[in-house]
């Protein structure tokens, strides 16, 4: 019976949700559209943390067949500003690298929902 019982702790612990960066690796693996984008304005919260509003016209578009080059699209991503502190995990991209920041990479399912955005070095 207690071999049985390990057995089952060892499946749990297998199935068990994945830490925060492996989850978002895993959903940028899922991804069913990934594309480049050139950005063209951001538009920060008022607070340390929040949504920046993405302007931005597609450049490349890797596996996704929805996504055009060319394209304009505008992003609500997650973000925060540099040293912004808090329980969660995950605090989004920093907010002064993605002013910066002339391009990124936007990972959406296969709704077109944006799942992850990664600043991105076009060079």
């Amino acid at each position: 019976m207690s071999a049985l019982l390990a057995a089952f702790v060892l499946v749990q612990a297998a199935s068990a949700t994945p830490p925060s960066a492996d989850a978002r690796q895993h959903a940028r693996d899922k991804a069913a559209e990934i594309v480049v984008l050139q950005v063209k304005h951001v538009g920060v919260p008022r607070g340390v943390r929040g949504r920046c509003l993405v302007a931005a016209k597609v450049v490349r578009a890797e596996p996704g067949v929805k996504l055009k080059v060319g394209r304009t699209l505008r992003l609500s991503v997650p973000c925060s500003a540099p040293g912004a502190s808090g329980s969660d995990v995950e605090h989004g991209v920093d907010q002064a690298a993605l002013q910066r920041s002339s391009y990124g990479r936007a990972f959406f399912d296969e709704r077109l929902k944006l799942i992850a955005y990664d600043l991105f070095d076009l060079n």
